[in-house]
């Protein structure tokens, strides 16, 4: 669900997290966080029509790697259940994206991870840096983000 408050747009994923992704103290496992974030953005991504394509040229932005990702954690997940997955998008650059994320309850009120997660889309056939279609940039410029994700 893609909110917006007129400054801060963001999207909004419910993640069920399963009882096979906890540790042995019942918690969401670290290594978990970095697919519900994945999730989310993918969510995003179809909620807007996009679909992934087996032929690159289809859909050339769908070939990027992730160069970054930066997650601090606030707050345990203690068992199986929801959590919400918000997205933004920090900064758009030539060949670059950077999206920033929060994990938090259900609701919204206890917030258990933060973060950045940068990617790059790449040329298929080269594996160098890209420049995003015009497609693609509008598309993300709707989760453009005016004010930092968090001090």
């Amino acid at each position: 669900m893609l909110l917006d408050d007129g400054i801060n747009p963001r999207f909004v994923y419910l993640s069920p997290v399963h009882f096979d992704e906890l540790d042995p103290m019942q918690m969401l496992h670290n290594g978990r966080f970095p697919a519900h974030v994945e999730r989310a953005v993918s969510g995003w991504y179809a909620a807007g029509g996009g679909r992934w394509e087996r032929n690159t040229a289809d859909n050339p932005d769908q070939f990027h790697v992730v160069r970054d990702l930066h997650i601090e954690y606030l707050h345990p997940v203690i068992g199986p259940g929801v959590m919400r997955i918000d997205i933004w998008v920090e900064h758009i650059g030539t060949s670059s994206c950077v999206y920033g994320f929060t994990c938090s309850s259900e609701d919204g009120n206890t917030a258990y991870a933060r973060g950045q997660r940068t990617v790059v889309k790449i040329d298929p056939a080269t594996h160098r840096p890209a420049p995003w279609t015009e497609r693609f940039r509008q598309r993300l410029a709707s989760l453009r983000k005016e004010l930092p994700a968090y001090a």
